[in-house]
């Protein structure tokens, strides 16, 4: 293995990390210097033919169809009514709005499939109520955080898609086997905000009437329908995810255009291009992160590691351990789905 290649690219992605460069471009940045260290001219090109082969697969269609229900489903409102049915319903029980926040994220990551989309568009109109209600900042923040980390196992599941294309797995199957445990975390965080609340003294919102419940449930059953339709398409097998997330995109755009009328020929435009804004990052995330993997395996850095385990005795434990240590260390800089690829 090349050591000084290696620490080379280390130091050159830690440091464009700390100036502030895109996690993306670090990457491929970094990646693109250790394949020239290693191959000369003929590293550039194997980085360009990595980034080309990057984004020309079928599946990665769904990465940006995905991104853009999320921008439609923000910008339409849809998010923030399902909500309001949620905190109508659930208020008066301690802990109850941050039990709905905890659900509208469950629900939101059925049709967004990212985690930081989630917990920005449902921290932008719950965090006010669970402030207002004197719930603290570390707990209004870990709801929101821990909601919409949900984003990762809930099927669409924009990380479990590009796990899939790596791995060479069925992302049909990868969203079934993530269902489950979405569903129970959700449960679990559920449980753990009524017994922070039990804890310490937080108020009660005075509950919600018949009426009030009815109102909040005939605006926002539009924002309730878009979910079941993707969840129902996807399992039954109707569609793939690519053709589900199509689906839900333009389902989503149209209950925003003509059902709610937030969007409209005036800000189409706007929210088309925060769309397309943010599925170029997660793009470029993906093909700086296959340049760097590419690095790594040339220089054999992954045959090294699994050597070390295989051959230096470890144990099982200690591999999991080590393993946590390094995604942690990894997640002070980069997202999950940059840290999954790399």
């Amino acid at each position: 293995m090349d050591i000084g290649s290696f620490i080379a690219v280390v130091i050159a992605l830690v440091v464009l990390l700390l100036l502030g460069a895109p996690v993306g471009i670090a990457m491929g940045a970094a990646g693109t210097l250790g394949l020239f260290l290693v191959s000369g001219t003929k590293g550039l090109g194997i980085a360009v033919q990595t980034a080309t082969g990057a984004v020309n697969n079928y599946i990665i269609l769904a990465v940006p169809l995905f991104v853009t229900m999320g921008v439609f489903l923000g910008r339409g409102g849809l998010g923030r009514r399902i909500f309001d049915i949620f905190n109508a319903f659930l208020r008066q029980i301690p802990g109850g709005v941050g039990v709905a926040t905890v659900l509208s994220c469950a629900v939101l990551s059925a049709m967004i499939g990212t985690s930081v989309a989630v917990a920005a568009m449902v921290g932008s109109f719950a965090l006010p109520n669970l402030r207002r209600l004197g719930y603290s900042l570390p707990l209004s923040m870990g709801i929101i955080a821990g909601g919409g980390a949900l984003g990762i196992l809930i099927p669409p599941s924009i990380p479990l898609i590009l796990y899939g294309v790596i791995a060479q797995e069925s992302v049909g199957r990868l969203f079934l086997s993530g269902f489950i445990p979405g569903i129970l975390a959700a449960g679990l965080f559920a449980i753990y905000v009524m017994f922070c609340v039990f804890r310490k003294k937080v108020l009660v919102d005075a509950p919600a009437s018949w009426s009030e419940r009815w109102k909040a449930l005939k605006e926002g059953y539009w924002g309730l329908l878009v979910p079941i339709f993707v969840m129902v398409t996807l399992y039954t097998g109707l569609a793939t995810p690519v053709e589900v997330a199509a689906l839900g995109c333009i389902l989503t755009l149209l209950v925003s255009w003509f059902v709610y009328r937030t969007i409209n020929g005036r800000n189409f435009m706007l929210v088309l291009r925060e769309a397309v804004s943010s599925s170029v990052m997660i793009l470029f995330i993906i093909v700086g992160a296959l340049v760097l993997a590419k690095f790594v395996t040339i220089i054999g850095l992954d045959r090294a590691v699994g050597n070390l385990f295989v051959t230096g005795g470890i144990p099982s434990w200690g591999f999991v351990l080590i393993t946590m240590l390094i995604i942690l260390a990894m997640g002070c800089f980069m997202e999950g789905a940059s840290i999954m690829l790399c």
